[in-house]
């Protein structure tokens, strides 16, 4: 009813004799409320104040309040946020001994800083320029590891432009065939005997060296390359990379993350992308075990070291 009235305000017609408003229809043009004299608005308005109140209840029927849409994009949200982190953790096992940032924030700061002075200020202490190879995650012969001091694990690395790494390597132990895409590296050995194999390039021969105490190789940046321990005691190399963010990836493992039709397609034949893959084992410390043949012939010495996949 009040809407009726209220529909009326903009009407030309002339008003019935008992109408709830006065007769504005003389004037050529609508008339607009606001146009009203003040004591006829205020008339109207009581009027109408007074039949809507005069309005059974029944009358006014609520609707029930829709589901709100958004409500259906939060949960499309979460599932995508959900799916992503899952793709997140299976692309991040993928780095080579990959190193997760310890100070964060420190190493913004030392990236940000103008000159060197201002970045030694950010490390005053002694402790900040000592790390211990000894005391990492990735430190074992079992079957090794690759311990990095870069960057993420050591921040006085930062603007240094350099990576050193202590790789240890257990008995018929390897690091599988991987590559840095942003450094250089240098590798001596310290103890035990070392094979190592270096590709530069498609259409490159294979370079192999047989590396034991104070003798060195270089692998170019870039370079696909892997070294095997072929000796039945631990091995350990130091390894410097001209990059304190220099990067790893592990060939294997990358390759086999890839679509299945483009993984089958590679490999040819009656073989499994999947099948194989499976059988790929996990970057873990950055080291894993070598050929049946070696760890055979150490068997025989009592040194062989259990295998885990």
């Amino acid at each position: 009813m009040a809407k009726k009235v209220l529909s009326r305000l903009h009407q030309t017609r002339p008003a019935p004799a008992d109408s709830l408003l006065p007769d504005l229809s003389s004037k050529t043009e609508p008339t607009l409320f606001v146009d009203w004299p003040e004591k006829e608005r205020k008339v109207a308005i009581a009027k109408l104040h007074k039949l809507a109140a005069q309005q059974p209840a029944s009358t006014t029927t609520r609707l029930p309040a829709p589901c709100p849409r958004r409500f259906k994009w939060i949960i499309f949200a979460m599932l995508f946020l959900a799916l992503g982190f899952i793709a997140f953790a299976v692309v991040a096992s993928l780095a080579l001994a990959a190193n997760a940032d310890r100070e964060t924030d420190l190493v913004a700061k030392l990236r940000m800083a103008n000159t060197n002075l201002d970045r030694m200020k950010l490390l005053p202490d002694d402790s900040d320029w000592f790390f211990d190879f000894t005391k990492q995650d990735t430190y074992t012969f079992s079957p090794g590891g690759v311990i990095n001091a870069n960057a993420a694990t050591f921040p006085a690395t930062v603007g240094q432009g350099m990576t050193l790494a202590m790789l240890n390597l257990g008995p018929c132990s390897m690091l599988p065939p991987h590559f840095h895409p942003r450094a250089t590296n240098f590798v001596v050995a310290i103890s035990g005997t070392t094979q190592t194999y270096m590709i530069a390039e498609n259409g490159a021969r294979t370079v192999t060296e047989v590396l034991k105490a104070g003798q060195m190789t270089i692998f170019p940046t870039a370079s696909v390359h892997t070294m095997m321990n072929i000796g039945c005691e631990n091995a350990q190399l130091i390894s410097s990379l001209n990059s304190d963010d220099s990067g790893t990836t592990n060939l294997a493992n990358t390759f086999f993350s890839l679509p299945a039709n483009i993984t089958n397609t590679v490999i040819g034949g009656g073989l499994s992308a999947q099948d194989i893959y499976g059988r790929v084992p996990a970057v873990g410390t950055g080291s894993s075990f070598g050929p049946n043949q070696c760890r055979a012939a150490c068997a025989k010495q009592g040194k062989m070291l259990k295998r885990e996949w």
